[in-house]
């Protein structure tokens, strides 16, 4: 089945959308079908299966979250190498890393919904990929430091969610050569929390809590010479990876501020509840069983917990740390995602 959709802008465009359907309406999540599970690099497919949750849900939630049925814990599922994405559809803010704009109607949204993530694989909701996500609402296409990974924070000491180190960790080894830690320019290795940066420009901060931030700003890493092949990543006495630069900055939030203007609304007035909504799709052929919306159920709960997430399932998971949306905010910020049938048209 096709779903038409024209738009006027200027002048006609049509759309041809993928079919998708409700199958089932649970707790916390809604269960959908649709010919692929493609939805992370296929935009038409993201509206189809968004504006079909619209024709049964009322326009109240912030966020969809779309989770792929992949049974075979296929990482690269899509073929692009990435395990989440995040679609920003709607933004009033100003003074932060993204552009205002307004495109939900397309998704099916007259008002509410701010962005749509895609995660590859269920285990995404609760490891480092859906705090990622959620951070692309306040930063992805407009500069807030200078940085050489377009949305995020390169070779710097925000030390985020969006990538960058602890200033602590860094190490000048000399003739424009440093380390800094086990770290990567565009995401988390580790769990952590968010950053002062980041908590500021979500609004759940004040400015005069950010501390100054250290900026490589031509910043990658060194190379080694071709052995078989291949080049590799240099790395120092202690075995962390070595980056090269040349022009470093000190960005204060005074500079950002400038560079920006006044985030707007302040933290003082910024929304810091959320209402998501989780959308579990499938294609129908392969095999769903029910311990898999259930520990996808689960892994809901845990990510949206107004506390912290339990010793016992650190324990099972073999981490140290594991930080839910509360945690990963100091408690400001909150997700909720309960009574979710009471939305129902």
């Amino acid at each position: 089945m096709l779903i038409f959709v024209a738009l006027v802008s200027g002048c006609g465009y049509r759309y041809f959308l993928p079919g998708a359907s409700v199958t089932q309406h649970l707790e916390n999540l809604v269960v959908m079908e649709t010919s692929k599970t493609d939805f992370g690099p296929n935009m038409t497919r993201t509206i189809s299966i968004c504006r079909e949750f619209y024709r049964h849900y009322e326009d109240e939630f912030d966020v969809l979250v779309l989770i792929a049925h992949n049974p075979e814990y296929i990482e690269d599922l899509w073929g692009d190498g990435y395990s989440g994405r995040m679609k920003v559809v709607r933004n009033a803010v100003a003074g932060i890393g993204v552009e205002t704009l307004d495109i939900g109607n397309l998704f099916g949204s007259e008002h509410r919904l701010k962005g749509v993530v895609r995660l590859v694989h269920p285990k995404h909701v609760f490891d480092e990929t859906l705090l990622h996500e959620l951070m692309h609402l306040w930063k992805s296409d407009l500069d807030v430091i200078p940085s050489t990974e377009q949305g995020h924070w390169g070779f710097s000491s925000v030390g985020g969610q969006l990538g960058g180190f602890q200033l602590d960790d860094l190490r000048s080894l000399g003739d424009g050569k440093y380390s800094a830690g086990n770290f990567a320019p565009q995401r988390a290795l580790e769990s952590v929390p968010y950053s002062p940066l980041e908590m500021y420009l979500a609004g759940w901060i004040p400015p005069s809590e950010v501390s100054d931030i250290w900026v490589a700003e031509d910043g990658s890493w060194l190379m080694s010479k071709w052995i078989k092949g291949r080049r590799y990543v240099q790395k120092d006495a202690e075995g962390n990876r070595v980056f090269k630069a040349r022009k470093i900055s000190t960005w204060t939030i005074e500079r950002i501020v400038d560079k920006l203007g006044p985030r707007s609304p302040s933290f003082e007035h910024s929304q810091k509840e959320f209402r998501v909504a989780f959308v579990y799709v499938t294609t129908g052929r392969a095999p769903r069983e029910e311990l898999e919306l259930a520990s996808t159920e689960f892994y809901i709960r845990q990510f949206t917990k107004k506390g912290p997430v339990s010793t016992w399932l650190k324990g099972v998971l073999k981490v140290d740390s594991r930080y839910n949306f509360w945690e990963a905010t100091r408690g400001i910020a909150s997700i909720e995602t309960g009574d979710l049938q009471s939305f129902r048209h």
